[in-house]
């Protein structure tokens, strides 16, 4: 893989962090690339959300949950 017109700045950090790492540059970035393919995008992790579809399409709602909690809660510190 070929990066033209990479910053100077990033190019040096990359090297540097490469060298923390004891590490060349190129399987530093091996690791750093892996990593980051490794998490889904945001746009991928949206689409996985609205395949999954409501869980709970009978029961309560956060905010009638919330307010379960509430209650009982004053309940104990009215004791």
């Amino acid at each position: 893989m070929l990066i033209r017109d990479l910053p100077d700045q990033v190019h040096e950090e990359l090297a540097r962090r490469a060298a923390m790492a004891d590490k060349s540059l190129r399987a530093y970035l091996r690791e750093v690339l892996t990593e980051h393919v490794a998490v889904p995008s945001t746009d991928q992790w949206l689409e996985r959300l609205r395949e999954l579809g409501p869980t709970h399409a009978d029961g309560p709602t956060g905010a009638e949950l919330v307010a379960v909690a509430r209650a009982e809660d004053d309940e104990l510190l009215s004791r």
